[in-house]
């Protein structure tokens, strides 16, 4: 096998050789004569077309290698890329709850401005899966100073009252809940009547009569009445109205602010309702 090998490469071997020394002799001779610069002109006729085919191949092969090189470092760019963008989406997701945290805050402590009355906070932390209630639970309890009957309000409103406490926690039942009533007042007309609760994310002002001045967009806050809630303390407003009903009393529904996206309130801690002046 080698001998066949070796008999096969000795030819092309020899006319390499030959062809370097001529090119090699030709490029010594200071004095080139006729015949010599003849041999050169067909040496260079026959080895050009292979001399630029192999040219052609290395540039070739250079260009594929540099591409690849370059493919490298762009997938390696594009990789760093994506990372730094979503980096900076993770940035901006947390900046901007930040700022919402910081205007909730901001709302709260300018409602505990406006009261007279001892305040503390708490986050909520669970809604009540019941469907036939609407209740959530906060991070603050009887370890706290917290007792059953104390108010609950957000930065848009009043939210509720506590109904239950446990050492560390407690549960409120949410304004909306089928079974709070409170006493309500139109502010526009002080026109009187009793927030009922009906689930979802909706009231009904009860007991208002058909000739009293109520309309879509007033707003309803708390009389005071009762001992429940702060007087002046925002409910919701007014988003139906319909005196065309059997009975009395027109129908009027009142919608509060969004309280199924409850995260941090404030517990009036006393029993004595007053703003103040």
């Amino acid at each position: 096998m080698n001998v066949r090998l070796r008999s096969r490469l000795r030819t092309p071997l020899l006319i390499a050789a030959t062809l370097v020394f001529v090119l090699a002799v030709l490029s010594l001779s200071l004095k080139r004569a006729p015949i010599v610069q003849t041999a050169e002109g067909v040496i260079i006729s026959l080895t050009a077309p292979v001399m630029n085919g192999l040219n052609f191949v290395g540039e070739s092969l250079q260009r594929l290698w540099s591409g690849y090189f370059y493919l490298v470092g762009a997938r390696k760019e594009n990789a760093e890329l994506k990372r730094q963008l979503n980096e900076y989406a993770q940035k901006e997701v947390r900046y901007q709850e930040a700022l919402l945290l910081a205007r909730r805050l901001e709302a709260l402590l300018d409602l505990k401005k406006q009261l007279a009355l001892p305040i503390t906070g708490a986050r909520v932390v669970a809604y009540d899966p019941s469907q036939w209630s609407r209740c959530v639970i906060i991070d603050t309890g009887k370890s706290e100073g917290v007792t059953v009957g104390l108010p609950v309000l957000s930065g848009d409103g009043i939210v509720g009252r506590i109904v239950e406490t446990y050492p560390h926690h407690a549960k409120v039942m949410l304004i909306v809940d089928r079974n709070s009533g409170a006493d309500a007042m139109v502010q526009r007309t002080r026109v009187r009547g009793i927030l009922q609760g009906k689930g979802g994310n909706r009231c009904s002002l009860e007991y208002v009569p058909k000739n009293a001045d109520v309309e879509v967009g007033d707003l309803v806050l708390a009389s005071g009445l009762g001992g429940i809630y702060p007087a002046g303390q925002v409910f919701g407003r007014v988003t139906h109205v319909d005196r065309k009903t059997h009975g009395p009393f027109q129908e009027i529904m009142v919608t509060p602010g969004n309280l199924s996206a409850l995260e941090e309130v404030l517990i009036v801690k006393t029993t004595e309702m007053a703003l103040t002046p």
